[in-house]
């Protein structure tokens, strides 16, 4: 029976994901390859959950020639992604800094660098409350001398999420977009006002750019939230990810046109890429947009995988009116100027360079308008209602006179699942 009913249509909130909040990346030139996972996931989301033996990974290189000496802090974060008001002995048990002491130097690469990597928790620091966490590291153990930070989140799993990413929307049936529907069950956590206190976040992929907020529930009934038809819900459906593998030097995959030295280091050329709005959807097996470092033959790719200055090309006849950008983990999912593509008007093509690590990397085209702020996919990548899409809900609470947000719900589910 249903006992109250919140809001009849919703009320949502088109937000950033992170307004004013931070982002896993690096924050100095020459800290590269950054990346916080859970090992213990085929996904490798940086999720675990509260008072569990798993473990997060971080891992970087340091490109500088000489050896750095690194701390850590460990931060919590309001569901934004902002640093809160906890203090360390309310969210940690144990120590909140420390130092990177787990670092290996590159072996034959032309491009040397330092790689560092750091498993937590662990016996220094486990954590006490659920929510978003902030790891940054810093040089010299100074704070003014930040050179990364890393996201990841801490859950404490208290309902069940029942959701759903189907090609029937509200506005198109198996067209151009995919719609989130979701049903959050909590029978044994009590939760006073569900349409003031839950606050649900859905990305698709890892994109901060289109992440949505919802606010309030349809309805509530006997310890469960409803939320259907949600027009914000609705995403644009993309395309798959664009996939290229540079794991060999002497063995070019598909899309590598070439590999070549160019004294004092290797270079990569990609096939020029393709407009695909107008192509039919072909479905190419993809990681979400994530990449993975390998090199072929290699039991330590971590060390021994090199870095290429990787070169994209995307043929487009005259220069569109706005911005081209390079989307995916690749770029740290940002939309600034390391992933900005320029317009060469000799080649009629938007061009960029990115200096990457051996291994498999997804990637896609996505494009912002003149004068918006909304990145699309229909222009280049076009819309495919068939695409994998991952699609990420997490569930926070925040009671009346609560001090923290709690992440109490976490679903990594996928639109158009392949088997």
């Amino acid at each position: 029976m249903r006992v109250g009913i919140c809001l009849i249509f919703g009320w949502l909130l088109c937000l950033p994901l992170w307004a004013g909040g931070h982002i896993t990346g690096a924050l100095q030139r020459n800290i590269r390859s950054v990346q916080v996972y859970n090992p213990g996931t085929s996904t490798r989301q940086p999720v675990i959950s509260l008072g569990s033996n798993e473990q997060l990974v971080l891992s970087f290189d340091d490109l500088n020639s000489s050896q750095s000496t690194y701390s850590y802090r460990f931060y919590h974060c309001n569901r934004f992604g902002e640093v809160d008001d906890l203090s360390d002995s309310e969210f940690i048990d144990g120590f909140a800094n420390g130092y990177l002491d787990e670092y290996l130097y590159s072996f034959n690469t032309y491009m040397t660098y330092t790689h560092y990597s750091l498993r937590f928790p662990n016996e220094d620091c486990r954590f006490k409350v659920s929510g978003n966490y902030l790891l940054r590291v810093f040089e010299d153990n100074d704070e003014d001398k930040p050179v990364l930070n890393a996201v990841f989140q801490v859950v404490e799993p208290k309902m069940e999420i029942q959701a759903l990413a189907t090609a029937r929307t509200d506005i198109s049936y198996q067209r151009d977009y995919q719609q989130v529907q979701l049903d959050l069950l909590y029978p044994n956590y009590r939760i006073n006002s569900p349409d003031r206190e839950l606050f649900v976040l859905v990305r698709q992929n890892g994109r901060y750019d289109n992440a949505v907020w919802v606010d309030s529930p349809n309805y509530v009934e006997h310890g469960k939230a409803v939320y259907r038809h949600h027009k914000n819900l609705i995403f644009e459906a993309g395309n798959t990810y664009r996939v290229f593998d540079i794991s060999s030097q002497h063995v070019l995959s598909e899309r590598v046109e070439s590999i070549t030295y160019h004294a004092p280091y290797y270079h990569v050329t990609l096939y020029p890429d393709e407009l695909r709005t107008s192509r039919e959807y072909d479905y190419i097996r993809d990681v979400a947009g994530r990449y993975r470092v390998n090199l072929q033959y290699s039991e330590h790719p971590e060390i021994e995988a090199d870095y290429y200055f990787t070169h994209f090309n995307l043929p487009v006849g005259q220069a569109l009116d706005g911005e081209v950008y390079l989307s995916g983990e690749l770029t740290g999912w940002k939309l600034d100027e390391a992933a900005r593509m320029s317009y060469n008007p000799q080649t009629q093509a938007y061009e960029h360079i990115l200096l990457l690590k051996q291994g498999g990397y997804n990637y896609q085209y996505l494009f912002v308008p003149a004068g918006s702020g909304q990145a699309q996919t229909a222009l280049i990548e076009g819309n495919k209602w068939q695409t994998a899409n991952e699609y990420s809900i997490y569930v926070y609470h925040r009671s009346f006179g609560g001090r923290y947000d709690r992440l109490i719900g976490y679903q990594l589910i996928h639109a158009n699942q392949q088997p």
